[in-house]
């Protein structure tokens, strides 16, 4: 029900071309839920899955009805393409559902709403009923939770996640918010255990695939993420500032420019700080994006 794509989880890095600096640059116009709320996003989501499995049952039938005429007529020929195209045909709706997953998470990368994505997690979750998503469904709340500045619920909730091969996809996207939700509690030594199981998980992906580079960006990331803001230097500053360019969300384009103005503000650029987190722009924030920039906010005002 919940392929595996890549839902974003700040401030993820992998970049599909080049974009000008700032927060509104080659800005989308939202997801193809913007404007709807919880209720009406998780509806127009559970509708268009249900169309979708609709179509796929509409075309296993017909191509039943040939293979079993083909059979009586022996036209084994003719049996042999309608298999094929219902093999085609279920492949097909994988990839459909793969992509209108990807637009559900966007309720997440570019209208910055964690309770709307909720919404229609909880709407797939009554619709699985038997568990086959449980586990991908309890990652993406924990993602929730961690947005909505719960990160304690979500290391609860991520406790009841468990795959039966070793190597599933699913445990780097588990390990990227378990890593995020410890890093926001300040159990740095957690932190740092959770980024050395995701990296030698990352050796489960090809050396040059997608998913390879996507995690070996990401580790870079999380290791810069684990010095303290005082603690980063010019060069962290200078990735902070790629990745905001490099963004391929808006989500991941606000993160890195917040990170980048809570930098300034510790690192003597007053000015900088005020124009990167008074942007406006920078909308919209999750909730936990609103409290780093309200916390670089306030601290210009002490230093000002």
């Amino acid at each position: 029900m919940m392929p595996m794509d890549r839902p974003p989880v700040p401030p993820t890095a992998l970049p599909d071309a080049p974009r000008s600096e700032g927060a509104d640059a080659n800005r989308r116009s939202g997801s193809a839920y913007r404007g709807l709320d919880a209720r009406e996003s998780s509806a127009k989501y559970v509708g268009q899955l249900r169309s979708i499995s609709v179509q796929l049952i509409v075309v296993l039938l017909a191509n039943l009805v040939v293979m079993l005429w083909a059979v009586r007529l022996e036209r084994y020929v003719l049996y042999l393409v309608a298999l094929a195209l219902t093999l085609v045909a279920a492949f097909v709706t994988r990839l459909r559902k793969v992509k209108l997953f990807t637009g559900l998470s966007e309720v997440v990368g570019e209208d910055c709403d964690p309770a709307r994505y909720r919404a229609a997690l909880d709407a797939l979750a009554e619709r699985d009923r038997f568990g086959r998503s449980a586990n991908t469904i309890a990652i993406e709340l924990a993602y929730c939770d961690y947005l909505e500045l719960d990160s304690a619920g979500a290391l609860r909730r991520l406790e009841s996640v468990g795959f039966k091969r070793a190597s599933n996809p699913w445990w780097f996207r588990a390990m990227q918010v378990e890593f995020m939700a410890r890093l926001d509690m300040g159990d740095i030594a957690g932190a740092r255990g959770t980024l050395d199981r995701l990296s030698a998980f990352r050796k489960n992906f090809k050396e040059g695939a997608r998913d390879r580079v996507f995690a070996d960006e990401q580790l870079l990331d999380y290791d810069l993420l684990l010095r303290r803001p005082a603690e980063r230097d010019v060069a962290d500053a200078a990735r902070m500032r790629e990745r905001m360019m490099l963004a391929t969300c808006h989500q991941q384009r606000a993160n890195w420019q917040l990170y980048l103005a809570e930098y300034e503000l510790l690192h003597g650029s007053a000015d900088e700080a005020a124009r990167l987190a008074s942007d406006p722009a920078l909308e919209p924030l999750t909730p936990r994006m609103e409290r780093l920039r309200a916390e670089v906010l306030s601290g210009l005002e002490v230093s000002g």
